[in-house]
């Protein structure tokens, strides 16, 4: 008796025998009942038909695969006006109807197919005594029917790629219980509407700052409030501090500027040369190569890049100044809106790779070379020589720039007078110091908090606006809503044009940003589960659609 609960027979049951071979135990079952009840009808039927044995896998014991034989009977209907005259007794509790293998299986494998998916998952349940095919594990998880949840009040709604920039589709997470109810095959307003007007319980929805959903929540739920998302509107401010900072960006590199270098050495001053300086004056130059090193056609093409891209700039903003529209300017010059636009919003002509240096044939001698100059070597035409002999192929010079930027990286320079000199640090971009700006002072280094104290001292404009900014930021951070139309009202009257549209855009959501700042809710678990999704999408290759997809994120216990 204890052997059939263990298998979850069928009450009225019995156990004809048991046979283990190799790593398969076999168990053979037959089914006692003296009658069964129609499946169409209802009626107890007890004139037996015939019998015929039933083959189910099961969950394995011992590290075994187990297979039951249950004999079942055929019956026949005793009602002669039902349609089914001849049926099979069903295995309640243990296998659903024309099912080959046990309903505790089938729910193993459907555990299994939602955190591994199909090859992954087949290969896991082989190791686990329970082989399946892929194909068996996705069709488990498709066909899995969890219980309804429970009616939500509080939703987070945000969107998520199937290609970045080009596809997106809409989760919906249940805030109070961080589960998965929706997951929408589009971003459009109309499909969000259609999925909330079919759940009118909701009372609060929490979403970033895009139109189609705020507007899908005021038509379909007006009696639900709406509260922006603050990790949103974070992200909002600091766009407009970076967008500032583009503005500003000559008075930025003015007040970044280091300081001037410490006056030279007297002349009677002189000092020693090196051991190796002192061998590489005494061999002939004849090696090194003289007059300016010249340019790889790589280097030339980004050069006149920068000088076409110089030569536009001024232009556009004589053209901009004269009243041309910004469409006509980039049909004009060849260019986007948007980057007429960037050089519009820069009083300087912009460079996006100040000073990075690319990579080198020399990296992969790059520890040999550390040891040599550890060692005291930094002559280049002798690092040359003894590289050439470990295969090298190469002009000396480009040993001469590698050994110059190594000795830059180990904080030493030559000692001979023609030192290349380190190069000084590229100055920070604006977007960069709109994300050193956006933490909190805490959290900053020591080097971003003076870079921010030093553009404050250097502009009153600057200063002035980076204060506003300040206290919207400890507005979102400390969700006390008591003085948001204070700020906005300040927001609105600022000189500064990228917080006046900020505060512009913020008066017109201005319910759910002042909901945003006042409540607890945010859309945290819904970024966490979109996270979640990425991660098994890109398990699954992109071979497979949007049902199992939702299937594999939204799980129903």
């Amino acid at each position: 008796m204890l052997l059939l609960d263990l298998l979850a027979a069928p009450g009225e049951s019995r156990i004809d025998s048991t046979a283990l071979d190799d790593d398969t135990l076999t168990v053979s079952l037959t089914a006692t009942a003296p009658h069964a009840s129609c499946p169409t009808c209802g009626s107890e039927a007890r004139r037996i038909q015939s019998r015929y044995r039933r083959p189910l896998a099961d969950l394995p014991c011992f590290g075994r695969t187990v297979r039951l034989h249950v004999t079942v009977r055929r019956f026949r209907c005793p009602k002669p006006e039902c349609p089914r005259r001849i049926f099979t007794e069903r295995l309640a509790g243990l296998a659903a109807p024309q099912a080959r293998t046990t309903v505790r299986l089938d729910q193993a494998h459907d555990a299994i197919g939602h955190a591994r998916g199909g090859e992954a998952g087949a290969r896991r349940a082989d190791l686990m005594a329970m082989p399946t095919s892929p194909d068996t594990l996705l069709r488990r998880v498709k066909d899995h029917q969890g219980a309804a949840p429970p009616p939500p009040r509080f939703v987070g709604i945000d969107d998520w790629a199937w290609r970045k920039a080009r596809r997106y589709g809409t989760i919906v997470v249940d805030l109070e219980r961080s589960a998965v109810l929706a997951r929408l095959p589009d971003r459009d307003g109309e499909t969000v509407k259609a999925w909330l007007q079919a759940h009118p319980g909701v009372e609060l929805v929490s979403r970033d700052r895009w139109s189609a959903y705020a507007q899908a929540a005021a038509e379909a739920a007006p009696q639900a409030r709406q509260t922006a998302d603050r990790w949103h509107l974070l992200k909002n401010l600091r766009e407009a501090i970076e967008r500032l900072f583009a503005r500003q960006s000559a008075t930025v590199q003015e007040a970044l500027r280091p300081a001037a270098p410490p006056p030279e050495a007297p002349e009677g001053a002189t000092s020693a040369p090196a051991p190796e300086a002192q061998v590489a004056a005494e061999r002939p130059v004849a090696a090194m190569p003289s007059g300016p090193t010249p340019e790889s056609p790589r280097l030339q093409a980004k050069r006149a890049k920068r000088q076409r891209r110089g030569a536009r700039f001024e232009p556009v903003h004589q053209r901009r100044r004269a009243g041309q529209p910004i469409r006509q300017i980039a049909r004009e010059f060849g260019l986007s809106r948007n980057a007429v636009k960037r050089y519009l919003r820069c009083e300087k002509c912009p460079d996006w790779r100040p000073g990075r240096a690319g990579r080198s044939r020399l990296d992969a001698y790059r520890e040999w070379i550390d040891e040599r100059i550890a060692g005291g070597c930094t002559n280049a035409a002798q690092l040359h020589r003894e590289l050439t002999a470990r295969g090298l192929r190469g002009f000396v010079v480009i040993v001469q720039k590698y050994v110059t930027r190594r000795l830059t990286a180990a904080g030493k320079v030559r000692t001979r007078a023609n030192a290349a000199v380190a190069p000084a640090p590229p100055p920070p971009s604006p977007r960069q110091l709109s994300f050193e700006w956006v933490r909190r002072c805490e959290d900053r280094e020591p080097a971003e908090e003076a870079r921010l104290e030093a553009i404050r001292s250097r502009s009153a404009e600057l200063a002035s606006a980076l204060d506003l900014a300040d206290e919207f930021a400890a507005l979102v951070r400390m969700r006390s809503g008591g003085t948001l139309s204070d700020w906005l009202a300040k927001g609105e009257s600022c000189a500064c044009p990228e917080l006046r549209r900020l505060a512009e855009g913020l008066r017109r959501d201005e319910a759910a940003v002042r909901t945003a700042v006042s409540e607890r809710w945010s859309n945290g678990p819904v970024e966490g589960h979109i996270n979640r999704l990425k991660m098994i999408k890109r398990q699954m290759y992109g071979r497979a659609g949007f049902v199992l997809l939702r299937a594999r994120t939204i799980r129903r216990e």
